[in-house]
């Protein structure tokens, strides 16, 4: 791959990085920021290897991270931040074009489940949703094109009730039509995009609240929690149980913010420490004292809407 992203640093030790090099990679989505517990309002940057990787695969696609052509995802689970490296398929479209030996795909064809291949899917004719979507690239210099086929079942991102997400609800034909685009493009040109996926192609499962009802009351048992280890406890059970939403994310963090307040002023760090901690930047957290006259109830407001608004900022990464 010849093409070369500018800006990015050229090796993964954060020491030796610009501003702007810095600005960069947290734009990229290698910096989490921490939403509860007791690292509320720090941001972690990605660990040196996932730096990496990052850029090696950046470096070899030739994609750009200011464009959202390629981009880290960091999830917080059962304690710590798991890294992805996706893009999106259009990122995979600019990888082939940049080959010089893309040499265009036939349109996509749907299975229906009379088990017929159809290059335009119209639920009220073929049904409720396609069984296969089926991608043709062809190369310029191979004299068969590559074919790949993408299963429904195998791809469809659902809510934990088994029902297809929104995106899924709404979309699903297309949806499922650029993971076989993808995985066709994956497989004519392996030396690019190899250990690369779309975010079509990650089954990041959607909880929807409204629908599924938990199997423990987990909000009440965090405003029980005498202690930060009891909350971070009961969160880490609620993860594994595959139950941890925003609304309990946010419980969480209003009762560190009543017990921080029942515990008094926290110590400021040492400055030393600060400067050996590397890449994470630190933010001040909402931290209730002793004079705020503010109740647990609109506490729990007042922290919902930081939640929000950090969401909207793109700093927290919403539940999918």
């Amino acid at each position: 791959m010849s093409g070369e992203v500018t800006l990015l640093p050229d090796n993964g030790d954060v020491t030796s990085w610009s501003e702007a090099e810095k600005a960069i990679v947290e734009a990229a989505g290698l910096v989490f920021t921490h939403t509860y517990g007791d690292r509320e309002g720090q941001r972690e940057a990605a660990p040196r290897p996932v730096v990496e990787k990052f850029l090696s695969l950046a470096r070899r696609t030739g994609l750009d991270p200011l464009a959202r052509q390629i981009y880290c995802i960091g999830r917080l689970s059962k304690g710590r931040v798991e890294w992805s490296v996706q893009t999106g398929i259009d990122g995979f479209r600019v990888v082939a074009d940049r080959s010089r030996r893309y040499a265009g795909q036939d349109p996509v064809l749907w299975l229906t489940e009379k088990g017929e291949w159809v290059d335009a899917f119209v639920p009220s004719l073929h049904g409720t949703r396609p069984l296969a979507a089926r991608a043709t690239v062809y190369r310029s210099d191979w004299p068969r094109p590559l074919v790949a086929i993408a299963e429904w079942g195998a791809y469809v991102q659902t809510k934990r009730d088994g029902n297809p997400n929104e995106v899924w609800s709404k979309q699903g034909p297309g949806q499922l039509a650029k993971c076989a685009e993808a995985l066709a493009l994956r497989k004519a040109f392996p030396q690019d995009l190899s250990g690369i996926y779309t975010s079509d192609e990650m089954a990041a499962a959607e909880v929807d609240e409204a629908q599924v009802t938990p199997a423990r009351d987990w909000k009440g048992m965090i405003a029980a929690a005498s202690t930060h280890e009891d909350v971070e406890d009961i969160i880490d059970r609620c993860d594994d149980a595959g139950e941890l939403t925003d609304a309990v994310r946010t419980a969480a963090l209003t009762r560190h913010g009543m017990l921080g307040r029942d515990e008094g002023p926290v110590e400021a760090p040492d400055d030393d420490a600060v400067d050996d901690a590397g890449p994470a930047y630190i933010t001040p957290g909402l931290q209730p004292t002793e004079d705020d006259d503010v109740d647990e109830a609109e506490f729990e407001r007042i922290s919902a809407q930081e939640y929000a608004d950090a969401v909207a900022r793109g700093e927290v990464l919403a539940d999918e």
